[in-house]
């Protein structure tokens, strides 16, 4: 028998709402599980799921609820509820309006990342002792993640703007599922093996501890520990901890700090040299200062200038070789620090952009700043066109796109 009318989506939704308020059972019901997803909104509601092995159900629990709390909180924490089943109309999402919490013990996740926690520092995969410095500017990094995530896309493109210059060599893996762990051993040993990476960023956006397990795994801690190249772990948001965090050389909050972390920024490190050169300078003169007022104070002794005294020729020579000795030192002390400066000059001068414009290259800009690549380009733009002794402006006529090289590009092994 078909109906008078049909029902909207909101009268559905309300109808379901009604009859699951008018079930007295589920007006008042007791749940225990295990959290998932747990966040704490800056509006003070906590939102969080509660599952067990085969199911889970969405929960909200209300600032003024939440404020009788006595204990914070986390995934991987089972508790016990005491909420109402309801169903949020505009979504049309069954969930639990939680009025009280209490602990209930331990999750079956959590308890198995505190076992391989204490195990694995027992063997001293935690050691600081152990942990490798990383290269102070690399002239390459590799990166393990997700191809499709967002945390590839800002690894990119921080480690670009910090120095344009630097070499990216991404292995793709899963970073989330049963395939997960495998994947990412595979991705470390690939890099390992293509050894153009100086220092490697291994990690993934946030999520629930579900979606973080695969960094939890023993086999991807062992092939953090065994890689040859320094490792960061970048994994989750800044309050998420993985085993993979602690076995890395370097944990990083986020993907985006992992990158900062890795590829310093190229002007700072042209200031640190100027600084050095200056340094130099500086020690060379002050060197000649106290030389030079030491060999005036032995040339006012009375017995280097009184010639009645019966050894002043004896003291003359000693102090005639100790002059030539002071002199050679001095001497071969300014050709240390002379070869020392023609080497930080080289060094300044290969880095200094002029010195590229002088050979007769040019960079562009648009109003989004320097163009590095002609995907940023479309036929019709207007952009600056740098030269050594000034600007042009230029029109694009069109683009084409050619295969990127290996040293300042990205590479998919």
């Amino acid at each position: 028998m078909q109906p008078d009318r049909a029902l909207s989506v909101s009268e559905l939704n309300e109808y379901v709402r009604r009859l699951l308020a008018g079930d007295a059972l589920l007006r008042n019901v007791v749940v225990t599980g295990e959290i998932s997803g747990y966040k704490h909104h800056i509006s003070g509601h906590r939102y969080f799921s509660l599952k067990d092995a085969g199911a889970r159900v969405q929960c909200v629990m209300f600032r003024q609820n939440a404020m009788g709390l006595s204990f914070q909180p986390q995934d991987g924490m089972r508790v016990r509820v005491q909420a109402a089943a309801s169903l949020f109309p505009r979504d049309g999402s069954y969930q639990l309006y939680i009025s009280s919490m209490q602990k209930a013990g331990v999750g079956d996740l959590y308890q198995r990342f505190e076992e391989l926690k204490q195990k694995l520092a027992k063997e001293g995969l935690f050691d600081p002792a152990i942990k490798r410095e990383l290269p102070l500017k690399p002239r390459c990094i590799g990166i393990a993640t997700s191809i499709t995530g967002a945390a590839i896309r800002d690894m990119v493109r921080i480690a670009r703007r910090r120095n344009p210059r630097v070499g990216i060599v991404v292995a793709p893996c899963a970073v989330q599922g049963v395939e997960a762990a495998g994947e990412i051993v595979r991705a470390l040993e690939k890099l390992n093996r293509d050894g153009r990476a100086e220092v490697i960023l291994l990690g993934r956006g946030g999520g629930s501890i579900e979606d973080l397990w695969a960094f939890n795994e023993e086999v991807v801690a062992r092939a953090i520990a065994a890689s040859e190249i320094p490792v960061i772990s970048c994994v989750g948001h800044e309050t998420d901890f993985t085993i993979s965090d602690f076995v890395a050389d370097v944990r990083a909050a986020t993907p985006s700090m992992a990158a900062e972390i890795a590829v310093p920024v190229l002007r700072e490190l042209q200031h640190k040299l100027d600084v050095a050169m200056q340094r130099v300078f500086t020690g060379l003169r002050q060197g000649n200062r106290l030389r030079r007022a030491e060999l005036n104070h032995v040339c006012a002794s009375p017995l280097f200038c009184d010639p009645s005294q019966v050894l002043i020729v004896g003291r003359r020579e000693a102090l005639e070789a100790l002059w030539e000795r002071c002199i050679a030192a001095q001497r071969a002390r300014l050709e240390r620090q002379r070869n020392r400066l023609e080497h930080l000059t080289g060094k300044l001068e290969a880095l200094n952009p002029a010195g590229v414009l002088d050979r007769g290259y040019a960079y562009l800009t648009n109003s989004e700043g320097v163009c590095t690549s002609a995907a940023q380009l479309q036929a019709g733009m207007q952009v600056e066109v740098h030269l050594r002794d000034g600007r042009a402006d230029a029109h694009i006529l069109n683009t084409t796109l050619a295969q990127e090289d290996q040293n300042g590009c990205e590479a998919e092994l």
